[in-house]
């Protein structure tokens, strides 16, 4: 899934940081993603630590209880089918003029090309049955979870849009003419009782511990939620209401304090105080609203014996150009505690 900020391009670099400051890492237990997005950090993580995974964003959550929580894919024994589960709902061809049919499809009165209206339908069609199954019983929580993930993660390959839900296009991306798709999940086996939150992080933080916590914060001005509104609309399925072009649901509550330039030093320093973890790593991009002096000077205070910064060159496309004007770094930290 494309997202804002991905650290899959970082994945042997936040490994490297650990593996070069920690001494015996590989025997530490528990690793910390408190920023899990599409877990792809957590997931990189899981055949080596316990993990405890959260995000504000629900559609993460459930990501994180499929990804992280099982450990095995689920068998739907309750419903009894002769098949995989994927290969079931696609050849269900279950469909309704649902909530997203008729708000992100030209299906509705606003005509938004979110989705096409097969699509719409589809989307709508499987989230009834989702529900329906679970109120009846013929699926556990987990296994909803599990069904909910397919769908997120098929749904970006059909949107017609540039990279985010900020906007749809105007002219149909050849992606969108495809009939969505779902795949079966690739679910790690790590043999542990891992834990995914869907809280406040800064709250969340006065209740968990262990040997490393990882932060990865937004750095920007611009709210995850605004950017992902169809993906925490079809994960909730609650009939929203919602606004403008777009059809914005409202996300008054799921505003976090480090994307605005007032707040988000204070909300760092709070979850770094707060934290009770061996050892915390820090990513952060060299153009964000907290400046490299600021991040220092904080994590040095916090730091008891260990403090280590590493500059990654990154490259920024733009219009299929590179922008070589402004040179961009993604910045590591990691300090012990």
């Amino acid at each position: 899934m494309r997202f804002i900020g991905s650290k899959r391009l970082l994945l042997t670099n936040i490994e490297y940081a650990i593996s070069q400051n920690i001494i015996n890492y590989e025997k530490l237990d528990t690793f910390c993603d408190i920023f899990s997005g599409t877990t792809i950090v957590s997931q990189y993580f899981k055949n080596k630590y316990k993990i405890i995974s959260n995000d504000l964003l629900y559609f993460s959550y459930c990501l994180q209880k499929s990804y992280l929580e099982l450990n095995n894919k689920p068998n739907f024994k309750n419903l009894k089918i002769s098949s995989e589960i994927e290969e079931y709902l696609n050849d269900l061809n279950i469909t309704h003029s649902g909530f997203i049919f008729k708000n992100y499809s030209p299906g509705g009165k606003e005509n938004r090309k979110y989705l096409s209206k097969e699509n719409g339908k589809l989307i709508d069609g499987l989230r009834i049955q989702f529900d329906e199954w679970l109120k009846e019983k013929k699926i556990n929580s987990l296994e909803y979870f599990y069904l909910l993930s397919l769908v997120i993660e098929a749904t970006p390959f059909v949107s017609n849009i540039a990279g985010t839900y900020g906007a749809y296009l105007k002219n149909w991306d050849k992606r969108s003419y495809k009939r969505i798709e779902l795949k079966p999940l690739n679910i790690i086996d790590n043999k542990k009782k891992n834990k995914s939150y869907n809280e406040d992080c800064n709250k969340l933080i006065q209740k968990i511990e262990g040997d490393i916590l990882y932060l990865d914060p937004p750095y920007n001005s611009r709210q995850y939620l605004p950017n992902y509104h169809l993906l925490e609309t079809i994960a909730k399925y609650d009939n929203p209401k919602i606004k403008g072009k777009t059809g914005l649901r409202e996300y008054k509550n799921q505003k976090s304090n480090f994307c605005n330039k007032s707040y988000a030093l204070d909300a760092l320093e709070d979850l770094i105080k707060k934290a009770n973890f061996r050892y915390i790593l820090l990513s952060y991009s060299s153009e964000g609203i907290i400046n490299d002096n600021a991040i220092n000077k904080l994590l040095k205070s916090y730091s008891k014996n260990l403090y280590k910064r590493y500059e990654i060159d990154y490259r920024r496309y733009k219009k299929d150009k590179i922008i070589k004007k402004n040179k961009l770094f993604e910045l590591i930290y990691i300090i012990d505690k």
